[in-house]
């Protein structure tokens, strides 16, 4: 019943092009208009994919879980375990490390077109997520001083200038990156693509550099390295800042950048509210109409967080899911009526556009 009126819903925005008309009152969206992709060479598949998220807004919330390189989806399958339901996404990262830290271990990467193309065509929706190795220390690399680490004012500079030592290392390492996705887009699977998130905090290489100099030049300049050298036309570009502290705006790389908005949002000290409305509020001001999701998560939604801050996904985070909730309260997220799970999807890949 519920597969069907989304079909009904998804079938109305496809045949105007445009996003379904959504009803008016708390949590819902106006409708958009005419949904584009930033990438005017997008493919059919990943131009669907996009309809059919604007198709839903507003209305449901995806589910989804990401999972560790070394681990594959044992996080994916022990939502089924509990729930009997699939997340709706299932999402990824592309490694770093060695067996020193072994579930995020590069050699595991060619198993990981494989299980996309697995679960893709079980129909999850895919959504990647990559801890980068700072170019100047490459890869395999730690965690600590290899993604979390810093590069100087002048080493930022040079990345972001073509044929300097340190702009050709990052390419490399795009390059290894560039052929996986050329691969998924060669079998004709559409994947949102969450580069450089949390650029507003100061943890991972590239992030805590406001203004047009700053994050936001990194992620253009991947953006155009994939989408124009790579023809990638097979990526939804998704930008998700940690939580939007005051000052985010300056991190935003700009509305032609970015398909869909998001927010990764953890328990901070005073966990009495984990959702605070007012993030909610200012993501949807940076979005101006764009979908908007919650990126990474641990605690589960509530019924009242579902109704107020209709995130169009929420992806938990491996095994911090668990960690912070308790069979009963993933069983309760699953079984809202606003939560869709994979088996409540249409088969939006094979509708005509």
């Amino acid at each position: 019943m519920l597969k069907n009126a989304i079909l009904i819903l998804f079938i109305g925005a496809m045949g105007t092009c445009g996003a379904a008309p959504l009803s008016t009152g708390p949590g819902t969206l106006s409708d958009p208009g005419p949904v584009h992709t930033v990438n005017p060479h997008a493919s059919r598949e990943a131009r669907q994919l996009l309809e059919f998220l604007y198709s839903i807004r507003g209305k449901y919330t995806l589910s989804g879980i990401h999972n560790f390189l070394g681990k594959m989806s044992v996080y994916y399958d022990s939502v089924y375990a509990i729930t009997g339901k699939h997340p709706a996404i299932w999402g990824g990262d592309f490694g770093f490390a060695d067996s020193t830290h072994d579930i995020d271990n590069i050699k595991y990467r060619p198993l990981l077109v494989p299980e996309i193309e697995k679960q893709y065509r079980n129909g999850a929706i895919i959504v990647m997520t990559y801890h980068q190795a700072n170019p100047l220390i490459g890869e395999p690399c730690n965690f600590i001083g290899g993604v979390q680490s810093k590069l100087t004012d002048q080493q930022w500079k040079d990345l972001l200038t073509p044929g300097t030592p340190v702009h050709e290392a990052w390419r490399r390492q795009m390059d290894k990156l560039a052929r996986i996705f050329v691969q998924l887009r060669d079998k004709h699977i559409p994947v949102i693509f969450r580069p450089y998130h949390e650029m507003n905090g100061n943890w991972f290489w590239w992030g805590g550099r406001p203004g047009p100099q700053g994050s936001l030049a990194l992620y253009r300049q991947l953006f155009d390295y994939f989408t124009n050298h790579w023809k990638l036309n097979n990526i939804l570009w998704a930008w998700t800042p940690d939580k939007p502290w005051p000052g985010i705006s300056n991190f935003y790389p700009g509305s032609g950048y970015v398909d869909i908005l998001g927010a990764d949002i953890y328990p901070m000290r005073d966990t009495s509210v984990i959702y605070r409305q007012s993030w909610y509020d200012s993501m949807k001001v940076i979005a101006d109409g764009k979908p908007l999701a919650l990126t990474e998560n641990s605690a589960a939604l509530t019924d009242t967080v579902l109704q107020t801050q209709p995130w169009l996904w929420f992806m938990s985070w491996a095994n911090l899911f668990f960690i912070s909730n308790s069979p009963q309260a993933i069983k309760d997220l699953y079984g809202n009526k606003k939560v869709l799970s994979r088996e409540d999807l249409p088969d939006w890949k094979h509708m005509k556009d």
